[in-house]
């Protein structure tokens, strides 16, 4: 039976934790842990995680030096058990009941078992509406990330490999996923054309992106070997895309 551990950072957002923990707390799937990094939280957060009773949750709330420092603190504690962790921070949520029920699913009757299993996903903006979006192959993984981190899942034993790099501030899970692939046979890859996660998209700044664009660049160079030719044609592409839908926020702000 697959364990699964999951993994929420939080700080700060007490009704974005709440929501993500109903999420959990509904799944119809019982074998799993979840896996609280709270980073001493001023908004009630703290205490209101002393409040939970619930024999499957672990919950720390301490100061930590950042969102990457925090996701290692939850990796480091998800990969020590066999089975796989999955990264759904605060706001964040498994798309309906059964997801982590499919999920095992699917494992349990692949022919090898997978090392990284990843899916569809949806957007959730400010107004609750929700965008659909579609995983991509790994082998665009050049491109940029192939999902969202929060429908992805990883072996707990590969998992102990890698690490999220610290150095990079905005783009460390795109970094982590290319170390954490690189070397798998495609077989130990599974996608899933299905939805696996709602993202919450409230808190996604589209300045930072734009900063983030820049990380992406470094990591193609370091870790992918790059050209500098299609790095930067990516890189253009990228900076239009996210300047379209900044652009497009702005006029529907103002519409509103």
């Amino acid at each position: 039976m697959v364990h699964f551990n999951i993994v929420t950072i939080n700080w700060n957002n007490l009704e974005g934790l709440k929501k993500t923990y109903q999420s959990v707390v509904r799944q119809s799937y019982r074998n799993f842990k979840w896996i609280v990094v709270d980073g001493a939280s001023n908004d009630g957060g703290a205490e209101w995680l002393n409040m939970i009773n619930d024999p499957q949750a672990d919950i720390t709330s301490e100061p930590d030096n950042g969102l990457y420092h925090a996701m290692n603190k939850g990796l480091e504690k998800g990969a020590a058990t066999p089975g796989f962790t999955l990264f759904l921070n605060s706001g964040d949520c498994l798309y309906d009941e059964s997801v982590l029920a499919k999920v095992a699913r699917h494992i349990e009757q692949a022919e090898t078992r997978p090392k990284y299993v990843y899916g569809d996903y949806y957007l959730q903006s400010g107004s609750g509406k929700l965008t659909k979006a579609f995983s991509k192959s790994i082998d665009r993984l050049f491109i940029g990330m192939p999902s969202s981190h929060q429908a992805m899942y990883f072996e707990n034993e590969h998992l102990r490999s890698v690490r999220f790099r610290e150095d990079y501030k905005l783009s460390a899970d795109y970094c982590m996923i290319i170390e954490f692939v690189n070397g798998l046979d495609g077989s130990e890859i599974m996608q899933l054309k299905e939805p696996l996660c709602i993202f919450d998209i409230t808190g996604v700044s589209e300045m930072r992106r734009f900063a983030a664009i820049k990380e992406d660049v470094q990591i193609r160079r370091r870790y992918l070997k790059l050209s500098s030719f299609k790095n930067y044609v990516l890189y253009g592409l990228h900076y239009v895309h996210a300047h379209i839908k900044w652009i497009k926020a702005a006029v529907d702000k103002r519409a509103v």
